[in-house]
């Protein structure tokens, strides 16, 4: 039999006598607004299920919640800026390679990493499938556009056109763009980590752009579709080594391992100062969120805090503020 879904009220018995939390009538209010099921379930653990919150009161569990909010709005619009930047950077760099902005040309000339490789072998053919889905996406999401009435699609494919690339760039996402980079030739990869600034030495097999593009792109659409994202669960999968080595590089930290939230500032602050974003904009980002963690700090048990903020957080953001100044 189906179980008979909780009142507000019935909710609050619930947590009061089967989970032990100290919370009052007073909280209704809060529980309705930001929901049992998106705030509590979600809110209880921390990376995994079986890693519960030993939570004494409902006021923590709020200080948690809106340290989650907090630190979405906080990255947002870094994190759109960085995407906007990268994509340009990139559009740049084939075009010129190019010389046009057709995406069939850059297809046939740009979009060939499977000669990087000999023929024939599991690498080689990796990427010729790779090559032959990018393609197909490309050209899915401009049907898409169109059906769904976008008024550059439109624009274009009413007038027989075909829609140029910084058009595509604008309707595919971070991870497609991820695998546009990825399906580079290395020639044109290597021309466009010069044009960033990526020294040779960070960068010797070109393939540091798209590791960076991938490495962000998990806490993008995280943040976009307001997900939790304050123990890093929204990670797919591991951040290759080479993203940790070059902020190390950089920094003069110890490698991020991208298991907190810390890591992903840090993560964030690299893309910034690699895109020449101001020095007083990348400290501001830095000190806000040492506010938003030292606030937390005093709301919750220093146990479940360092569990969330790594024991070695401070000891990274001074020396990311040294490198800042």
């Amino acid at each position: 039999m189906e179980e008979k879904p909780k009142s507000i009220e019935e909710l609050i018995e619930y947590l009061s006598t089967e989970k032990e939390m100290q919370i009052s009538e007073e909280n209704q209010l809060d529980l309705q607004n930001i929901g049992y099921y998106h705030a509590y379930k979600g809110y209880r653990y921390i990376r995994q299920p079986t890693k519960r919150i030993a939570f004494q009161s409902f006021e923590e569990l709020l200080a948690i919640y809106h340290f989650d909010a907090d630190l979405k709005a906080l990255f947002y619009p870094h994190i759109m800026f960085i995407e906007t930047a990268l994509k340009n950077r990139v559009l740049s760099g084939i075009t010129q390679s190019a010389g046009s902005g057709n995406f069939t040309i850059i297809y046939n000339q740009l979009l060939n990493s499977h000669k990087d490789f000999p023929d024939n072998t599991n690498q080689f053919k990796n990427h010729i499938k790779k090559r032959m889905e990018l393609r197909d996406r490309f050209y899915q999401v401009q049907t898409n556009a169109y059906r769904n009435e976008n008024r550059i699609a439109q624009h274009y494919l009413n007038h027989d056109k075909a829609l140029p690339i910084w058009a595509i760039f604008e309707l595919i996402s971070l991870g497609e763009f991820g695998n546009f980079v990825l399906c580079l030739n290395k020639n044109c990869r290597t021309s466009i980590s010069s044009e960033l600034g990526i020294r040779p030495c960070d960068d010797s097999n070109s393939l540091l752009l798209q590791r960076l593009i991938f490495a962000v792109k998990d806490l993008r659409n995280a943040i976009a579709h307001d997900d939790i994202i304050f123990d890093t669960r929204f990670c797919r999968g591991k951040v290759d080594r080479q993203v940790g080595t070059v902020i190390k590089n950089c920094f003069s930290i110890e490698a991020p391992t991208f298991q907190t939230i810390t890591d992903y500032l840090i993560l964030i602050c690299y893309l910034l100062h690699l895109l020449g974003a101001d020095s007083q904009k990348i400290m501001n980002l830095v000190t806000e969120y040492s506010k938003l963690t030292e606030k937390l700090r005093t709301q919750i048990p220093i146990e479940t805090f360092n569990r969330i903020i790594y024991t070695e957080a401070p000891q990274q953001i001074d020396k990311l503020q040294n490198f800042i100044k």
